[in-house]
């Protein structure tokens, strides 16, 4: 399970890389049950395989999830 401390890293790390992408909306941390402390990305409709492409799975053990928003 992962810590706020490691997921913030991995975000902070994870924004500096995709933060100018047009598909970027937002990049958070967030607490998962039974996984410890996520990322999550949200990127705009359609814009999830280029996000997929982009993004690792994870970052130090840090488990990156993906969301897309709606149109």
């Amino acid at each position: 399970m992962s810590d706020v401390g490691s997921a913030r890293r991995a975000k902070d790390e994870l924004k500096a890389k995709i933060s100018g992408e047009p598909w970027c909306v937002g990049i958070g941390v967030e607490r998962e049950d039974g996984v410890g402390f996520i990322v999550r990305v949200s990127v705009r409709s359609g814009g999830a395989d280029a996000a997929r492409a982009a993004i690792p799975d994870r970052i130090g053990g840090v488990l990156i999830k993906v969301i897309e928003n709606d149109p």
